[in-house]
C-alpha cells in the first residue's frame, strides 16, 4: 500500500500525536505530521528519529506547494484603509503546513514587511501579520473566538520563522490575563 500525502499541522500538544514536534518558545503548541489517507481522512505518523523528521517535514512540504498557489488570502484593513492581515481560509487540512515553506513567509513579506507573523487559531484559518505597525492585541477576541469554536483548534499563539523552524512570539490569551 503506497502512502498518502504527508501533512503538517499546528494543533495544541494536548493532542498527542506520535509525531510531533514543539513549537519553539512554546508549551502549549506542536507541529503535528499525518497521513492523509482516502482523499481526506488523517492518520497520525509514527513517532520519527531525526532523519525520519525531515523527511516527512519534506513530505509536507510538498503537500504545501500543491495548496499554495489555490490560495487566495482575504485582505484585512483598518479604518484608514491599511492593511493589518492577511487572512486564509481553506477546509484542505494542509493549510498550516504552509508555514513550513520559506517561501510562504518571502512571498508576504512585499505585502506585510519584513519577519511578518502568523497565527493559525484552527485547521480552517491562517493569518499572516506585519510584525511592524499592527496591532496584533486588536485580533485577540477573533483569534480566541475561532481557537475556541472549532472542534479542531489550533494554536493562540502569534509565530515567526527564524533559523528555518517556528518560534512563538505572542499569545493572545495573555492579552486577557494582564
Amino acid at each position: 500500500m503506497q502512502a498518502g500525502p504527508v501533512v503538517a499541522i499546528i494543533q495544541p500538544v494536548f493532542y498527542r500525536v506520535p509525531d510531533q514536534r514543539p513549537v519553539r518558545n512554546s508549551a502549549r503548541t506542536v507541529v503535528a505530521y499525518y497521513e492523509l489517507t482516502n482523499g481526506s481522512e488523517l492518520t497520525p505518523c509514527p513517532a520519527a528519529d531525526e532523519p525520519g523528521a525531515q523527511a516527512r517535514t519534506a513530505a509536507a512540504q510538498v503537500t504545501a506547494h500543491r495548496l499554495q498557489g489555490t490560495l487566495q488570502p482575504e485582505a484585512v484593513r483598518d479604518a484608514q484603509g491599511t492593511l493589518i492581515a492577511l487572512k486564509f481560509h481553506s477546509r484542505d487540512v494542509a493549510l498550516s503546513s504552509l508555514l513550513l515553506l520559506p517561501e510562504t513567509w518571502n512571498q508576504f513579506s512585499r505585502v506585510l514587511g519584513p519577519d511578518c507573523l502568523a497565527v493559525v487559531p484552527n485547521r480552517e484559518v491562517l493569518f499572516l501579520f506585519p510584525r511592524l505597525g499592527g496591532n496584533l492585541r486588536s485580533f485577540a477576541v477573533e483569534v480566541l473566538t475561532l481557537y475556541r469554536n472549532h472542534p479542531y483548534p489550533g494554536s493562540t499563539e502569534a509565530l515567526e520563522w527564524r533559523d528555518n523552524t517556528l518560534r512563538a512570539v505572542h499569545d493572545f490569551e495573555a492579552d486577557f490575563v494582564e
